[in-house]
């Protein structure tokens, strides 16, 4: 196995020419892979946005008490 790394490192020395196009196409290709590698490999987090204190944008609470009764049958029936 050790050998075969050095004879591929080896051939690393060789002189090629490479498109404009290409090198940049390469970089673009090489930095997306890295970052869906980070997205991926990540640690999963438990990230809630909000307080969580009953407080909602609902119809509820704003005066308007036919919308409250209409959710809170809703509620019931459901």
């Amino acid at each position: 196995m050790y050998t075969k790394l050095r004879k591929f490192w080896s051939s690393l020395d060789r002189t090629i020419l490479v498109n404009k196009r290409e090198l940049f196409l390469g970089a673009v290709s090489c930095t997306l892979a890295g970052i869906l590698t980070g997205i991926f490999l990540s640690p999963k987090k438990m990230t809630a946005f909000g307080s969580f204190n009953g407080n909602s944008a609902s119809d509820c609470g704003n005066g308007n008490s036919a919308s409250c009764e209409d959710a809170e049958e809703a509620a019931k029936g459901a």
